[in-house]
């Protein structure tokens, strides 16, 4: 199907395009990508942050397994549930300060590993269900929540996230090595191969970092 014309030259594809096989693979593959590290990032911070690295793989396979299904259940809508497109659910970075807020009071109290993750998961269970009752509210809840109030918490999750940001630069939570030349030769690397990449005028270029 051709794309349709329109006046945003930024538009490659209209709503209703339909890409070719290979370019459609190809936007597939990176979009796949892209969402993995925002999948297994917040694993792998409460993992790393709270001493879970034994549970580390258990962590990511329950996130990439949790997300794969609620992106399958948004998109083939049963039972009348979901939103009948391709949105692909993930895990929030937006629960990241109370996950390791509860964390590290629940390690405080000599709570083992098991305590954490059991905690942890009790908390999300419950959160979730508060969720999915809000969620029917949300004309209600647009008067209290403007885009104020949601781009303070947002710009407050990023600001959060400086000390993770800046830790794993060092090498990471109790590494032997923190701060190494080594490790900060390495984070400067990526940071650097990510701004040339932004920099670029193909726009291939620029998702890919």
């Amino acid at each position: 199907m051709q794309p349709e014309t329109s006046d945003n030259d930024d538009l490659i594809y209209g709503l209703n395009d339909r890409p070719k096989p290979l370019t459609a693979l190809l936007a597939a593959f990176q979009h796949v990508l892209a969402s993995f590290v925002g999948i297994i990032t917040p694993p792998l911070i409460i993992g790393s942050t709270l001493g879970l690295t034994e549970y580390l793989p258990y962590l990511i396979s329950m996130a990439l397994m949790v997300s794969g299904t609620g992106t399958f259940i948004q998109a083939r809508r049963p039972f009348g549930i979901g939103a009948g497109m391709i949105c692909l659910q993930g895990t929030s970075f937006a629960f990241l300060g109370a996950v390791l807020s509860a964390g590290f009071l629940v390690k405080q109290r000599g709570g083992t590993p098991e305590d954490i993750m059991a905690m942890i998961f009790g908390v999300c269970f419950f959160g979730a269900l508060v969720q999915i009752v809000l969620s029917r509210c949300i004309g209600q809840l647009r008067r209290v929540i403007t885009p104020l109030v949601t781009g303070i918490v947002i710009t407050l999750i990023g600001v959060s996230l400086i000390k993770v940001g800046v830790t794993d630069l060092g090498g990471g939570f109790n590494a032997p090595d923190f701060g190494a030349p080594l490790n900060l030769a390495l984070g400067v690397l990526v940071l650097a191969v990510i701004i040339v990449l932004n920099r670029s005028n193909t726009p291939w270029v620029r998702l890919s970092a």
